[in-house]
């Protein structure tokens, strides 16, 4: 398989949702379908709880994402925000409580179609595209988001 198949079944992954059998026919790529939020918050933001010297240091970026709806799992709204040239960073903030989880790392370097951060607001999945804090395998980075953490699922690597 060339590079540019290899690119066009990454981009097929990350903007159809549809499965993709990656390997083998026993290791799917994760689905948002298959991550569901528990519920949707609807109600009074809670105030914003700013425990750590990160989350001091980018309290506005936060405070604003407070004010927007949920658009992440149900309660949460994931912003973003750039952090250099071809790099994102964000974090998840939870309207319920006011905590803040920063997402798993920077996402660098895509050069693909498509966008570089994938979620949705009634699913617990994230798929990053790129390479995580600028080290490791580029391609696409599944990771759950549960009792406010992220959790690693799968790569599925892309030659450049």
């Amino acid at each position: 398989m060339n590079v540019n198949q290899r690119i066009k079944i990454f981009v097929f992954i990350l903007l159809s949702s549809l499965t993709l059998v990656a390997a083998s026919e026993q290791n799917p790529v994760p689905q948002f379908r298959d991550y569901p939020a528990s519920n949707t918050y609807v109600g009074k933001p809670a105030k914003l709880k700013l425990l750590s010297p990160d989350e001091k240091i980018f309290r506005t970026r936060l405070r604003e994402a407070l004010q927007q709806p949920a658009n992440f799992a149900g309660e949460y709204v994931l912003s973003t925000w750039g952090c250099g040239a071809a790099c994102l960073y964000g974090a998840v903030v939870s309207l319920k409580t006011g905590r803040v989880t920063f997402l798993p790392g920077s996402i660098c370097c895509w050069e693909g179609a498509g966008k570089p951060l994938e979620f949705r607001g009634n699913s617990r999945l994230i798929v990053a595209a790129g390479v995580i804090n600028e080290q490791g395998e580029y391609g696409a980075h599944f990771y759950e988001f549960e009792k406010d953490s992220f959790k690693h699922l799968k790569t599925v690597a892309v030659a450049k």
